[in-house]
């Protein structure tokens, strides 16, 4: 797994961690965001959306997720 495909799947690990659901019970985080893009943008910029009710931050590939 490349580390691009990573910051898609990390961030529905970890909201379905906080969910208490398995990751393949929420709905596609491409509903919300272009997971590619993401993907592409993540090391380079700073990117914000909502997923699932949380803001979810992703900067410089860190991922911070509030409520």
């Amino acid at each position: 797994m490349s580390r691009e495909s990573s910051i898609a799947i990390e961030i529905v690990d970890r909201v379905a961690e906080m969910e208490e659901q398995d990751p393949l019970d929420l709905p596609p985080l491409y509903g919300t965001v272009d997971p590619d893009a993401l993907d592409r943008l993540a090391e380079s910029s700073k990117d914000q959306f909502e997923y699932m009710g949380y803001k979810i931050t992703v900067d410089s590939g860190t991922i911070t997720i509030d409520q």
